[in-house]
């Protein structure tokens, strides 16, 4: 078994995507592209799924990372300010890092940051990912058009201007 390990840092929010201040840089298939200002002009593949969950996967250039976020309302068990391990679960790869916990307008969510490109390669190459909290809750994950959508996210931040260093 391939083991990698995912530094994350897990920050839970929600809301509109467009109204949390990010610009529509385009489409691919389920995915909307986006660009998040706040992470120095980061690009970001978002999706909503049937079940009303919501899953980012990009750049946070001023971080030298990227990030996998989800937001879904019915995570009502999540505490603002609690840290955990969350893992996800490819098949053959497997990733895990330290969480930590947030609401934003009133719905939980999860945000981990990643210095790790194997995990945007596997998120890419995959068709299901199984996401496990600390808690055990398992989410499956369908990754359909993820690889057109990580390809489009390349492509904008490509286009994106270097983040300031300070």
């Amino acid at each position: 078994m391939n083991r990698r390990v995912l530094t994350a840092i897990i920050l839970l929010s929600a809301g509109s995507v467009c109204a949390a201040g990010m610009e529509r840089w385009g489409e691919s298939g389920d995915w909307t592209i986006l660009i998040d200002p706040e992470k120095g002009s980061g690009c970001l593949a978002w999706r909503q799924f049937d079940d009303g969950m919501t899953v980012e996967i990009g750049a946070a250039p001023d971080q030298a990372g990227g990030f996998f976020a989800a937001y879904n309302p019915v995570w009502e068990h999540i505490e603002d300010g609690a840290t955990g391990i969350v893992s996800f679960d490819f098949g053959d790869a497997k990733f895990a890092g330290e969480a930590v916990g947030i609401y934003k307008n009133g719905v939980p969510g999860g945000y981990a940051f990643f210095d790790n490109p194997e995990f945007v390669s596997e998120f890419g190459k995959r068709q299901s990912v199984t996401i496990t909290g600390e808690s055990g809750t398992e989410v499956q994950l369908d990754l359909s058009g993820s690889s057109k959508a990580i390809e489009a996210v390349q492509v904008c931040q490509k286009e994106q201007p270097e983040p300031l260093k300070e």
